[in-house]
């Protein structure tokens, strides 16, 4: 199991609230954040690594590595 951060985000792209929750891989921590989220924007970290961001209605985009600012 993996631990993953959910950031849940407002309309102007800032952090409405962080969650930590482990889950068996990638897949399963975006299905949960997208579920859990509803219609807004989210974001899923796996470390530094951002596995998922968008928005529930988007499709997924080309996932790329982002390092977390301090």
């Amino acid at each position: 199991m993996y631990t993953y951060e959910i950031r849940v985000l407002r309309s102007d792209r800032t952090t409405d609230a962080i969650i930590e929750v482990m889950h068996l891989n990638d897949n399963a921590a975006v299905r949960a954040a997208k579920k859990m989220a509803g219609s807004l924007a989210v974001e899923v970290w796996r470390g530094v690594t951002c596995v998922y961001g968008g928005h529930h209605a988007q499709a997924p985009t080309d996932i790329t590595t982002t390092r977390l600012e301090a």
